[in-house]
């Protein structure tokens, strides 16, 4: 019996090996794809208020984010794709959420929440990849319009400057 239960757990791990080194075979389109994940909101002890907005995505061939490097060409500071994640900024005003930027009515001022994600490709052979982007927004005292609540719209950009389908994040209430 000893020597059977030994066999047994000997190919046990043997199989539980084999198993743990098979080849990945998951495939992913060749342009990122994205999901809002969740968020977190934090009032700060001086009455600023910080966002974590997570995004998952995929690529299938890896080629997201972008180096310091990466300013010439498509990637110009001039370029609108600089930078690689567009983020779009609402406020909840008189029933609607209002796209915040030249056109909002309440000041001239622009807000740009776009950002540059770093080059994320994987080392190795296969280059799909999968993960999640936490990016932190740092909103100050609050709205421009005095509104408590706000949304975001993200899309996300690989390097040969295929866009990822757009997302919403749902309402986000910024408590007083």
């Amino acid at each position: 019996i000893e020597a059977k239960l030994g066999s047994f757990l000997a190919m046990l791990g043997i199989c539980v090996f084999l198993s743990g080194c098979q080849k990945i075979t998951t495939t992913y389109p060749d342009y990122p794809v994205i999901t809002f994940k969740s968020y977190s909101v934090q009032k700060n002890a001086d009455s600023t208020y910080s966002l974590a907005l997570i995004i998952s995505f995929t690529d299938g061939n890896g080629n997201v984010g972008l180096s310091q490097v990466d300013t010439s060409g498509p990637f110009s500071p001039k370029s609108k794709y600089y930078y690689n994640l567009w983020v779009g900024y609402y406020e909840f005003y008189k029933d609607s959420f209002i796209h915040v930027g030249q056109s909002f009515p309440f000041t001239s001022d622009t807000i740009n929440y776009n950002g540059r994600i770093p080059v994320l490709t994987p080392a190795g052979k296969y280059k799909a990849i999968l993960g999640d982007i936490e990016y932190d927004i740092n909103l100050g005292k609050g709205t421009k319009s005095g509104a408590n609540t706000i949304r975001f719209d993200f899309i996300l950009i690989d390097r040969a400057l295929q866009q990822s389908n757009p997302i919403k994040s749902p309402p986000i209430v910024l408590t007083p």
